[in-house]
């Protein structure tokens, strides 16, 4: 017969070790999350500053879901490089909320994954021209951001009335 501190030593150190291995995707999806987040906050910041260092966060193969009136279900970086430096030729971008980045979440096992989320407020502007007053409106937005194993973003989603705030900056 085994002695009774033996078994207590055996189980407890196998529910240690349950216990230790569950908890480490926890940690390194908390340590991608910060890291995705620190990307995400460049992107914002590139994005506002019209810089083409915005692009370099994104996988070549990256894609936008499609949330606009009619949009296609994706969009691609090529197709997104060409609207934005169209719209930063035209409007300028400042993104007024303060950041709080949300994290991401696996759909099928709701487990942390390392993805970026959150809710968002941009003033959208327009300048004056000889024959119109410059304009600006705020728009809020939900974005979602996930991310492939290199950091680089590959899947975003904007949810937000964004052709009413460029319709309405475009009314004289």
């Amino acid at each position: 017969m085994k002695h009774p501190l033996t078994f207590s030593f055996v189980t407890a150190t196998a529910v240690a070790l349950v216990f230790y291995s569950c908890s480490q995707p926890a940690v390194d999806a908390t340590a991608t999350f910060e890291a995705n987040s620190a990307t995400i906050a460049e992107v914002f910041a590139d994005f506002e500053a019209e810089s083409d260092e915005f692009f370099t966060h994104f996988a070549p193969d990256a894609v936008w879901r499609g949330t606009g009136l009619n949009a296609p279900d994706t969009v691609t970086l090529e197709q997104v490089t060409a609207k934005y430096k169209g719209a930063w030729a035209k409007y300028n971008y400042e993104l007024v909320s303060p950041v709080n980045f949300l994290p991401g979440v696996n759909p099928e096992t709701k487990a942390m994954d390392g993805s970026v989320r959150g809710y968002f407020e941009w003033n959208i502007s327009k300048a004056a021209t000889d024959s119109t007053e410059a304009k600006s409106v705020r728009v809020k937005v939900y974005e979602s951001f996930d991310f492939n194993p290199e950091g680089q973003v590959i899947y975003t989603q904007v949810y937000g009335n964004l052709l009413a705030g460029y319709a309405y900056l475009e009314e004289n």
